[in-house]
């Protein structure tokens, strides 16, 4: 019942909109009316007209949204009580779902990437830090961040394995298919991004 209601707890504060609540205290402007309307960082830094500015939105407000995944994953599982790996990932993914079905924004929200990597942060930093390595390659390889959060997902899902191959399904089951699974949840988070990009590549064809 105690893990119920730290679930709950953690859902809620994931759900809280740092981008919008930002964006619109700085520019006094709706951020679902900006760009692709998502309200994560990286629409969010689009709101501002300064490349400066657009890069202290996007880290100021993708460690907030890092923060709503820490804070329930490392300070929950002592006072939910239980197995603290199992704990540690119940709320850590119970603040995920709150960022991306904010239920103060009609169940829509953000695509989860800066929740979840400060989720992991709070259960295995290597892992985190492996994943975040992976997103900045990758984005600067191929000039799109979407391409960097996918790429994320899969390395948090192989580092957890490859990282700790001795108990990655033993003692740390439950932080390895938080990984595996978010691995899939942001591919289909990102779906939107994945569709137009392949639907740009087959007009760049048939033209």
């Amino acid at each position: 019942m105690l893990l119920a209601f730290g679930c709950l707890c953690a859902f809620l504060f994931g759900a809280v909109p740092w981008a919008l609540l930002v964006v619109r205290a700085c520019k006094g402007t709706d951020l679902r009316t900006i760009g692709s309307g998502n309200v994560g960082a990286t629409n969010a830094s689009r709101a501002f007209a300064t490349r400066q500015g657009q890069v202290v939105a996007f880290l100021g407000i993708y460690l907030l949204d890092a923060g709503k995944g820490f804070v329930p994953a490392w300070f929950g599982p002592p006072v939910v009580s239980g197995d603290a790996a199992t704990a540690g990932a119940l709320l850590g993914a119970s603040a995920i779902l709150g960022h991306v079905f904010c239920p103060f924004l009609g169940f829509r929200g953000g695509k989860g990437v800066a929740t979840a990597t400060g989720v992991l942060l709070a259960l295995d930093w290597t892992v985190a830090v492996a994943a975040l390595s992976t997103f900045f390659v990758v984005r600067l390889l191929t000039g799109k961040v979407f391409f960097g959060s996918l790429a994320l997902g899969l390395a948090l899902a192989a580092a957890a394995i490859l990282l700790h191959l001795d108990d990655a399904f033993a003692a740390r089951l439950p932080t390895t298919l938080l990984c595996c699974t978010l691995a899939a949840f942001l591919f289909w988070t990102h779906r939107s991004n994945l569709q137009k990009h392949f639907a740009g590549a087959n007009e760049s064809v048939l033209r």
